[in-house]
């Protein structure tokens, strides 16, 4: 076994240094090497507020001390982070330790680490009571009866004689039967006629989108997740809900593929996962975005950001009014 570098944060005859708990994950990720351009597919087994352990699927041979980049999702959430190589183990594993992070992407981190430290407490108490539920309970003792001990005594007694039955009384004289009266037919009840539907307009049906869009217009990335390849281009409108991106390249795959969209808008980076929902034109160079999984934090900082472009385009209008 070779190890070069430091192994989990922990000198090799020093105290323990780390200062933040690493969680045990299984999920896949991708590591760009920065000097090299190129891209490892990994797996994403441990991860904390300052750094990562991946295992790669072919040998890391790149070494120490060297900037990187590592993108990974976990319960759904996507992000990318910058780093530096700390230690190798057996060119297999590697560790990494955050770099040049800011408060926003830390918070999303600690949201997230947040999340994965309760779904591991959840899982450790479902076993802990199956554990529980599969042992076998305990059998009642019950004292056996000595083989000598005597059975209770037989006693019979002489039958009784059966006590004298009373005279019959004489039933009463049946009386005469009322004379038949012919029975009215009740009233019978109408049955309630259905109200008529309520009046749709017809706009409302034709309009199913519920979050409204905003012209904007800023250059973004679309991430192919699956193959780790970046497609530019430039974001023509955005919602809540999701957003229509112009590719500089025909878009190279279908509908329901997962992505994730990342762009700069009123001095804010945004990295949001979602799924192609649409490729309209035949030059497939306009591509329809609906965002997934998307954290209460960025659902937030999506719809303030949605609030200050409405807020921008009334004050144009009543300019130009």
């Amino acid at each position: 076994m070779e190890m070069e570098g430091t192994a989990g944060g922990q000198a090799a005859n020093g105290p323990e240094r780390r200062k933040h708990p690493r969680h045990p994950v299984d999920e896949d990720a991708t590591l760009l090497i920065l000097s090299q351009g190129s891209r490892l597919p990994c797996r994403l087994i441990e991860l904390s507020l300052e750094g990562c352990r991946l295992r790669t699927k072919a040998p890391f041979l790149a070494g120490i001390q060297i900037r990187v980049e590592v993108a990974f999702t976990v319960n759904g959430i996507a992000l990318r982070f910058s780093g530096v190589t700390s230690w190798t183990l057996d060119k297999q594993v590697v560790g990494i330790r955050f770099v040049d992070v800011t408060s926003r992407r830390r918070d999303e981190l600690a949201d997230l680490l947040r999340e994965v430290e309760a779904d591991l407490a959840a899982e450790a108490k479902k076993k802990a009571t199956g554990e529980v539920a599969e042992q076998p309970l305990a059998q009642a003792k019950v004292p056996a009866k000595s083989a000598h001990e005597p059975l209770p005594a037989i006693t019979t007694q002489p039958p009784t004689q059966l006590a004298a039955v009373p005279a019959a009384h004489p039933l009463p004289r049946p009386q005469p039967l009322a004379k038949h009266q012919p029975m009215s037919n009740p009233p019978v009840a109408k049955a309630p006629q259905p109200a008529a539907p309520p009046h749709v307009p017809s706009h409302a049906k034709r309009d199913r989108r519920t979050q409204s869009r905003h012209a904007v217009d800023t250059s973004a990335v679309i991430l192919l997740i699956k193959i780790g390849s970046q497609i530019p281009g430039r974001i023509q409108d955005l919602s809540v809900g999701g957003c229509r991106i112009h590719t500089n390249e025909p878009f190279p795959v279908g509908i329901y593929t997962r992505v994730e969209t990342e762009f700069h808008l009123e001095g804010l980076p945004f990295r949001l996962g979602g799924v192609i929902q649409a490729v309209h034109d035949k030059g497939r160079q306009l591509v329809g975005i609906r965002f997934l999984d998307m954290s209460e934090r960025k659902r937030e900082q999506v719809e303030q950001l949605i609030e200050e472009i409405d807020e921008a385009e009334k004050t144009r209008n009543e300019a130009l009014a």
